[in-house]
């Protein structure tokens, strides 16, 4: 231990912990480690330090960190065994005790993380929301120091702990109500609330601790935080008012869908946000190529999947909250998988095409053919049968000729008046009269024309029939 670290206390904590060593320190308190005098398990004691341990407020908190903790049987909360006050009057609470790195320890180490472990890490702090969301508690202080990474040596995986329900808030009578909070009072760590939080509002719910979830993936996956300031007041401001950054356009190798992931998770307005644990882990776990297959379905959460319908990123789940992004945001999501993810896993396979369709589509083709067929000789036969007359050019008298019917109604033409008093012929000029059509086509002989005469040129005053 340092120098600056206090001396391990003495005597027996609650009559059966002794404790060895001191694990670190908080804003308030001390954790150390301890040993079961009669069982040898190791345990994690927390300390309230002895300036707090007599402020009202300061026990309350205590007192409902170690009542949720309790509440929530999840391995990824740290599971709390017991509380009380020492002889000293110091409240304290016995935790498990976690082998491992919390998570900003790891970020400093390396600066950031690959897209799939940061997918996995937020799938698992999803896990215990699930369960502390379903119980009316809501965390509120969601930060990298509250998520502690134990490695499992039989799965030879991390697993991921929530701490330090300390702030929490308990939207249910049965719990205490000292956790409520004034209107203007803020609580939480600057970089990672809420707007709402940093407005102090007291309508903070669940989805406060998804806006805390999306600034801890874009930690891991960018290597620094969407919103910094110099001072609180200044980050407060950003935090309300300033643009939603692009991580691909600050770190390329990032999926490219995991842009528009962001603009969703940190939208301002608590209602355009994903509504519950379980869709913002299995999004982002799609969008970070981690198949996932129904993980949240024994916590209460639905099953969903990524698709790109009619050029817009859309991410579907069970519960019918779509979410859809701009196409300008999603233009690269066209390129990646399509993962279903419900309770029973999925494959990409093609489905392999019958051999029976040959058949059907020759037959189709035929058919085809043979109506090309019938329709070319039926239009040969209606040309052979009706060919154009050609009518050699000669004076034209006493022809009635019948104007044809234009497609819109006209004013009838009225005839030519005859020259004389006698109904004689309506032509007298050597011009043929224009005349209202008869309601039968008269007859007009034609002069006969000779086979082996070669037709006259048609001049261009003619008139065709």
């Amino acid at each position: 231990m340092a120098n600056s670290d206090p001396p391990v206390p003495q005597g027996v904590v609650a009559g059966k912990y002794r404790l060895t060593r001191l694990l670190g320190r908080g804003g308030m308190g001390a954790v150390w480690e301890g040993t079961h005098t009669s069982l040898g398990t190791r345990v994690a004691v927390k300390f309230i330090d002895a300036e707090y341990a007599e402020s009202p407020e300061a026990r309350s908190r205590f007192e409902n960190e170690a009542r949720a903790a309790a509440r929530l049987r999840s391995k990824h909360v740290v599971e709390v065994y017991d509380h009380g006050v020492s002889d000293d009057g110091r409240p304290f609470i016995v935790m498990e005790f976690l082998q491992g790195e919390p998570l900003d320890k790891r970020l400093d180490r390396s600066g950031r993380l690959p897209a799939k472990e940061t997918a996995q890490i937020v799938m698992q702090i999803c896990r215990a929301l699930a369960k502390a969301h379903t119980a009316n508690i809501v965390h509120r202080d969601l930060k990298p120091e509250n998520v502690f990474l134990v490695w499992d040596d039989e799965e030879h995986t991390d697993v991921v702990k929530v701490v330090d329900f300390g702030i929490a808030k308990f939207n249910d009578a049965s719990m205490s109500s000292s956790s409520a909070t004034r209107t203007g009072s803020v609580l939480g760590t600057p970089h990672y609330m809420s707007p709402e939080q940093a407005r102090g509002l007291r309508s903070v719910d669940s989805r406060a601790d998804l806006w805390s979830v999306a600034v801890i993936a874009y930690r891991c996956m960018v290597g620094a935080l969407p919103f910094e300031g110099e001072a609180v007041g200044d980050l407060l401001v950003k935090l309300c008012t300033a643009p939603i950054p692009v991580p691909s356009q600050i770190v390329p190798d990032v999926p490219a869908s995991f842009d528009a992931w962001l603009s969703k998770a940190l939208t301002r307005e608590p209602a355009q946000r994903f509504q519950t644990a379980a869709q913002l882990s299995e999004s982002l776990a799609a969008v970070c190529g981690l198949s996932v297959r129904g993980q949240h379905q024994k916590d209460g959460g639905s099953g969903g999947y990524l698709a790109v319908d009619s050029g817009l990123f859309r991410a579907t789940t069970g519960d019918s909250q779509g979410l859809t992004f701009p196409v300008g945001i999603a233009t690269a999501a066209s390129a990646m998988p399509l993962t279903l993810l419900t309770g029973a896993p999925t494959t990409q396979t093609p489905v392999p095409s019958k051999r029976g369709n040959s058949g059907a589509l020759a037959a189709t083709a035929l058919a085809v053919l043979a109506c090309l067929g019938i329709g070319a000789g039926l239009a040969l036969k209606f040309l052979t049968a009706s060919p154009a007359v050609t009518v050699a050019a000669q004076p034209v008298t006493n022809l009635a000729v019948p104007v044809p019917v234009p497609p819109a109604p006209v004013a009838p033409v009225a005839p030519v008046a005859p020259a004389g008093p006698s109904a004689a012929p309506p032509l007298s000029t050597g011009q043929p009269a224009l005349v209202a059509k008869p309601a039968v086509r008269p007859v007009v002989k034609r002069p006969a024309v000779k086979s082996a005469q070669k037709p006259a040129q048609r001049p261009s005053s003619d008139i065709g029939f």
